[in-house]
């Protein structure tokens, strides 16, 4: 038994009784509407959300196609299934276009129907699932951004070509450059002329560095010399995709 909720709207209510019937029967909590105006006002009223609607097309009042508009706007996780007669087959065919998930020809095939839903409520929980993993990533990123945001120590990140994708807040307030003056800047704006001939050079042929001196070019144009720690980052196939370095003052 799937005790998933359902809102099934048809403005024929011997269709209504009879896909309520038969749908309760497969373990469907099911909600009716002889209206999409009525489905709607229950739609708004409940405090739990109807994963998939099954409705009508042709109705009286706000029809199918109208209905289907406002539900994607606002409540555009919900899959909708369209029931159309066929002689509206054009008019199904529209209601994809407007973001339906599918439509269904009357009269009924309760099996057909029964694998429509199955298969909306899967997409529908595979869309919840990515929503949840994303907010977990994103949470994750923003955890992360915290922690390289209030290091003590210089963070500053490139792409495998040595341009600038990352620094942090002790860089800024060391060297006087924001993040956004950086980014997009080659890695040598902000050391002398030694790291480039010796630390870099180091760093391509050993991958990495540490505690080397070096000196940084402040955005005022002084000098400040650091210990730099620095190593080669490479990608889960072993390519090279860019560089990460951590420098302290000495």
């Amino acid at each position: 038994m799937s005790n998933e909720r359902l809102l099934v709207v048809d403005d024929d209510e011997s269709v209504l009784e009879y896909l309520e019937a038969a749908l309760e029967v497969s373990g469907y909590s099911v909600v009716s509407a002889s209206t999409a105006t009525e489905a709607l006002g229950k739609m708004r009223a409940s405090a739990e959300k109807f994963p998939v609607i099954l409705s009508d097309i042709m109705m009286p009042g706000l029809n199918g196609l109208e209905f289907l508009k406002i539900i994607k706007k606002d409540f555009p996780d919900s899959m909708v299934l369209m029931l159309t007669a066929h002689t509206s087959m054009d008019t199904a065919v529209k209601s994809l276009n407007e973001g339906a998930f599918a439509y269904l020809a009357k009269p009924i095939n309760i099996d057909e129907l029964k694998n429509a839903l199955k298969n909306a409520y899967d997409r529908y929980r595979l869309i919840q699932e990515n929503k949840r993993l994303v907010e977990e990533l994103n949470k994750a990123k923003d955890y992360l951004e915290n922690i390289v945001q209030n290091l003590v120590h210089i963070v500053v990140a490139t792409d495998s070509g040595g341009v600038i994708k990352k620094t942090n807040r002790a860089l800024e307030n060391l060297l006087g450059y924001t993040e956004s003056e950086l980014i997009g800047s080659p890695l040598q704006k902000i050391f002398s002329d030694e790291f480039k001939q010796t630390a870099l050079s180091d760093l391509m042929s050993k991958g990495h560095v540490k505690d080397f001196p070096v000196i940084f070019l402040a955005k005022d144009r002084r000098q400040i010399r650091l210990t730099f720690t620095g190593t080669i980052m490479k990608d889960v196939k072993g390519q090279v995709v860019g560089f990460l370095g951590t420098a302290e003052t000495r």
